[in-house]
C-alpha cells in the first residue's frame, strides 16, 4: 500500500508515477524491472520512491488495485447513465472498450501478468482477495439503486452481486479475445451482446416467476425473492 505521501500528491503526478511504471512493464518482465527503470522514466528520484512505496512490489499491487477501482467506476457510471438497466450498460461498456485508443497497451499489460509467472501470481493473490473479503457485495452494498429496482424486482443482493460479475467476466472475456486478434470486432461485439442479453432475461424472469407466485418480499426497502431449504425449482418457477 503506497504511503500517505504518494496520495497527497497531485492527480496528474500520481498518474504519471504509474503510467511510467506501466509503460516499462510493457518493454521489461516484472521479475527483470528494476527501480531504476521505473525511476528513470517517471522523472524522480530514488529517496521520492522510496518516500511514496515499500518496493516495487508495492507499486505494482497499487496498480493492480487502481485497475480494479477504475473498471469498478466505469460499471458504477455506465450502469446509472442506463438508468440500472444490465443489459445495455454492459454493452455501452463493451462498446466503448473495443473502441478504446489505449485498449491495446492496457490488454498488453495483461498479458504481462499472464506472461511473467512472478508478476501473475501476485495478480491472483491481489484478485482472489477481493472476492475472498466480499469486494463486490459491498460494492454493491455501498451504491443504492446499481440495478433498477422495478425491472429486476426480486432479484435480491446475492443475485445481483452474481449477475455483476457474470458481466464482468463477459467483457474481460471479450478485451482479451480482441487482443488476442482471434475474431473480428464485430462479431466479438455481437457475441458479448447475446450472452448479456440471455443474463438479463434471466434475472428479468426470475423476477417475473417471483411476481406471478407471489412470492416477493420486501426487506430494509429491497425486494427479494426468498427459497426455502429444499425448495425445487418447479416451486419457484411454475413455468418448469
Amino acid at each position: 500500500m503506497p504511503t500517505e505521501k504518494f496520495f497527497n500528491l497531485k492527480e496528474g503526478k500520481r498518474q504519471a508515477i504509474l503510467e511510467a511504471a506501466g509503460e516499462e512493464l510493457l518493454e521489461t518482465p516484472y521479475s527483470l524491472l528494476t527501480v531504476s527503470q521505473i525511476i528513470q522514466r517517471a522523472g524522480i528520484s530514488r529517496a521520492s520512491f522510496y518516500y511514496y512505496f515499500n518496493d516495487k512490489e508495492d507499486l505494482f499491487q497499487h496498480m493492480v488495485e487502481e485497475m480494479k477501482t477504475r473498471f469498478l467506476k466505469d460499471m458504477e457510471k455506465t450502469l446509472r447513465e442506463c438508468r440500472g438497466n444490465f443489459a445495455e450498460g454492459f454493452k455501452k461498456m463493451v462498446s466503448s472498450m473495443l473502441e478504446d485508443e489505449n485498449l491495446g497497451k492496457r490488454c498488453g499489460l495483461y498479458r504481462r501478468l499472464v506472461e511473467d509467472a512472478q508478476c501473475h501470481m501476485r495478480a491472483v493473490r491481489q484478485e482472489a482477495s477481493f472476492y475472498d473479503k466480499d469486494g463486490l457485495r459491498q460494492f454493491v452494498q455501498s451504491r443504492e439503486g446499481l440495478l433498477n429496482e422495478e425491472t429486476y424486482q426480486g432479484l435480491g443482493e446475492e443475485k445481483t452481486v452474481c449477475l455483476l460479475e457474470l458481466g464482468i467476466l463477459v467483457v474481460i472475456k471479450t478485451l482479451f479475445l480482441q487482443f488476442a486478434g482471434s475474431s473480428a470486432k464485430k462479431l466479438l461485439r455481437e457475441t458479448a451482446f447475446r450472452q448479456l442479453e440471455i443474463l438479463d432475461r434471466g434475472a428479468r424472469s426470475f423476477r417475473d416467476s417471483c411476481m406471478l407466485s407471489g412470492r416477493v418480499t420486501v426487506q430494509n426497502g429491497k425486494s427479494s425473492c426468498p427459497v426455502k431449504a429444499g425448495q425445487k425449482a418447479a416451486d419457484i418457477f411454475p413455468s418448469l
